[in-house]
């Protein structure tokens, strides 16, 4: 699953909390009784949708600094990175609880340590820190520009220029952004909320209408409607499920070795071994996660 089609179910599972709560409880989709209005939408967001936990059962620690060790444990489960196979990054200082996450992180180049073999997951975040962390993982670089604030410069400066020209922040004050000031855990869930409001169409999700086997080697996939000019045929390919349903009721996953999108947008081709389909028959499902649509093969 990517990142796009992990964040619109994260999202549809928010709305839908919100669209089956009480009035009573809509204002309560979440059990933490520090988090004001500012934070609400985020908070809600992170919880609802299983990514963020609170300093207790009843307690979001808002306006308490977010450790190193937590900001990346939210961001690598909100990227949905694998933390279980990630390579060891090389510090020392981890613990179980966030060691996964700090490799996965570092595995793809989003964090790096304070030194080579200390990641020090206990100290408080920096907003440079935080910067770079979402500037990185969101890949905002095109979004660069130069900043009104006294205080930015350093390794920090790109992140947090990419920041502000991307419109996700704005500074602590006109002229300053605070760059080695700690960064509250209300926030960190602020500026990611927003980060991901920028750079994800929330609620594109593509669908499947039919789908043809066109060789033993070869699917074809016909869409509801064009696929937007954001996604290529991979990251369109990514929202669906493959499989082989045979005759005898036996399913095997498939998984494809290329895709490719037509030029009007609307069929996307796949092709996968043939050792799928070669000297078998049944159906060629494919599972958009709504709706299952599939075709009839024999190639025995």
């Amino acid at each position: 699953m990517t990142i796009k089609k992990f964040l619109y179910t994260a999202a549809a599972v928010v709305v839908a909390a919100m669209t089956i709560a009480s009035p009573a409880s809509a204002s309560s989709l979440h059990p933490f009784t520090d988090v004001g209005d500012r934070y609400e939408e985020a908070v809600e967001f992170f919880y609802m949708a299983e990514l963020i936990n609170g300093k207790t059962t009843t307690k979001f620690g808002t306006n308490e600094p977010l450790t190193r060790g937590d900001a990346a444990v939210i961001l690598a489960n909100t990227l949905f990175l694998d933390t279980d196979t990630a390579k060891d990054a090389g510090f020392k200082d981890l613990n179980t609880r966030v060691r996964g996450s700090v490799n996965a992180l570092a595995e793809v180049g989003i964090v790096s340590g304070v030194t080579k073999t200390e990641f020090q997951p206990g100290a408080p975040l920096s907003r440079g820190a935080m910067a770079k962390f979402l500037s990185v993982a969101f890949e905002l670089e095109e979004y660069q520009q130069t900043t009104p604030f006294s205080d930015v410069g350093g390794v920090f400066k790109p992140y947090i220029e990419a920041l502000y020209g991307a419109g996700i922040t704005s500074g602590k004050t006109p002229t300053s952004y605070g760059t080695y000031t700690n960064i509250t855990r209300g926030e960190y869930a602020n500026l990611l909320y927003k980060t991901i409001d920028t750079t994800t169409d929330w609620f594109y999700y593509p669908e499947a209408s039919s789908v043809k086997v066109v060789s033993a080697t070869s699917t074809a996939i016909t869409l509801t409607e064009p696929a937007l000019a954001d996604y290529n045929a991979t990251e369109i390919a990514d929202f669906f499920s493959f499989m082989v349903e045979l005759e005898d009721g036996t399913e095997i996953p498939v998984k494809p070795t290329s895709f490719k999108l037509s030029p009007d947008r609307q069929l996307l081709t796949i092709e996968h071994t043939k050792q799928n389909l070669t000297g078998k028959a049944g159906n060629f499902i494919v599972d958009d996660y709504e709706t299952m649509v599939k075709s009839a093969f024999n190639f025995k």
